[in-house]
This record gives structure tokens, sequence and C-alpha cells, in this order.
């Protein structure tokens, strides 16, 4: 019970921590907003990057302390962890490279 605690824990905090850290640059971003795929790439890619892995993560956080031959654990669940844990780093990089060209607007 307490592993499940602490990675549902770990999962709100992952999911805030961009929503705390770039509020006001997503504020900024929103008042801007195009159809442009340039813009939508350039602007938006990092914060999809980081939903995506938390998606990845979700299988993962709901398997946590289930038996193995549980029907809720993934059987890709290494897989899931690898393409969270890369899809969430490389957004959080993208998305403050992002915020730091958009202070300079």
């Amino acid at each position: 019970m307490r592993t499940r605690l602490l990675s549902l824990v770990w999962f709100v905090g992952a999911a805030a921590l961009p929503a705390i850290a770039w509020h006001d640059v997503a504020a900024r971003l929103a008042a801007r907003f195009s159809v442009d795929p340039g813009y939508l790439l350039s602007a938006w890619a990092g914060f999809a990057l980081i939903a995506a892995g938390l998606v990845c993560f979700l299988p993962v956080l709901i398997s946590v302390g289930r038996s193995p031959e549980s029907r809720l654990y993934p059987r890709n669940r290494g897989s899931l962890i690898g393409w969270g844990t890369s899809l969430y780093l490389l957004g959080l990089a993208l998305s403050v490279q992002v915020a730091e060209l958009a202070s300079r607007l």
C-alpha cells in the first residue's frame, strides 16, 4: 500500500511540475495561438512530449504492487517505463528551451 501511495505522489508531482514551472509561459504561448504547423511544433511539442510520457506511465502506475500474473499488470512494463521516462525528460528539456526563448519575447 505504501508503494502505491508513493507512486501516486510521484505521478502527481511529475504532472504538476510543468504546470507550476511554466504556467506563465503557456499562458503567453496560448495568447499568440495560431494553427500554423511551425508554431504548434515549436511552441507546444515539449508539453505534448511531457503528456505522452505521463500517459506511458499510467499503466505502470496502475500495476504498482500487483502480481505479474494480474490482468492489470502490463506485459511490456519495462518498455513503458523506458518510453515514459524518455518522453518526459525530452519534453522537460524542450520546454526549458521554449521557456527561455519565450522570456525574450
